[in-house]
């Protein structure tokens, strides 16, 4: 059980220089990477997109490779371009009435820096590869432990889920008792209303009134509730519980306590049946955050 969102950064020792790479990860429901890296390295892409999907299902990441005191690295500025655009520009400025060439008007034009010429990519290819798998170990590292953290709040939450289904059905069971004669006494008041009391047997009024109470049990659902927290808490033993396997149960399970929430008639068990939504919305919520 891994969590989708983590940070990873290792410095790798190069012969010249050093290698930094850094790793960051957010939910998402496809896997979408971003590379940041200097145009030196391009050729490697492929190769280090390869190796992040083979570590990877899904998540948006940010991959930033940053080759630090490499000389072949260092800025050149286009000196041949300079000169043509500087003897260019002292010819034509007079009688084009133009200001003086500054740096940041020259730093404009497309081809002021040159390009590295070295085989940057070439050289630094089994150090990349060694480094960003460092990388991806760190940071799969950093997503394990912050599943175990999720551990915790997940455990303590199906505790308390499974203490307001307790109560939620020592209160249906309350209910049931109840209601049979509520309705009883209501369908009393409406006969009595439109002026038909007694033309109904009294076996007849205690049937109907059954039938009217037996509607709003919710034991079957309680049943069906309490099967699922048992597959939580054994997905949960295992540490096999996933973001997308998480929302499908987490709307199962709503289902039951927004049918529960229709039927109650008692005030201590809608509070119940409101808390236990909150409960499952936290859990959705840190669920989708699974890999």
């Amino acid at each position: 059980m891994r969590s989708m969102t983590a940070y990873a950064e290792i410095i790798h020792p190069l012969d010249r220089g050093q290698l930094r790479l850094a790793l960051r990860s957010v939910n998402h429901k496809a896997l979408d990477l971003n590379v940041r890296m200097h145009p030196a390295l391009f050729p490697l892409e492929n190769a280090i997109r390869t190796a992040i999907r083979e570590a990877a299902s899904r998540g948006k990441l940010d991959l930033t490779l940053e080759v630090m005191d490499e000389p072949s690295l260092e800025p050149q500025i286009n000196r041949s371009l300079l000169r043509s655009v500087a003897k260019t520009w002292q010819e034509d400025a007079e009688w084009l009435n133009l200001p003086p060439l500054t740096a940041e008007a020259f730093f404009r034009l497309p081809g002021a820096w040159l390009p590295p010429t070295s085989d940057l990519a070439e050289r630094l290819e089994s150090a990349v590869l060694e480094g960003l798998k460092q990388l991806l170990k760190a940071w799969n590292d950093g997503r394990a432990r912050e599943g175990q953290r999720l551990e915790g709040f997940f455990q303590d939450s199906l505790n308390r889920l499974r203490t307001l289904a307790a109560f939620i059905e020592t209160e249906a069971v309350a209910q049931a008792a109840e209601l049979p004669e509520q309705y009883r006494q209501k369908l009393d008041q409406i006969l009595k209303d439109a002026q038909l009391q007694g033309q109904l047997p009294a076996e007849r009024l205690i049937a109907e009134a059954g039938a009217l109470a037996e509607r709003q049990d919710v034991r079957e659902e309680l049943v069906r509730l309490q099967s699922h927290l048992d597959d939580f808490a054994e997905r949960l033993k295992k540490r096999a519980l996933g973001g997308k396997s998480l929302d499908i149960w987490s709307q199962e399970v709503l289902r039951e306590i927004n049918t529960c929430g229709s039927k109650c008639k008692r005030l201590a068990m809608t509070r119940a049946v409101m808390e236990a939504k909150g409960v499952l919305d936290q859990i959705r919520e840190q669920g989708a955050n699974l890999e």
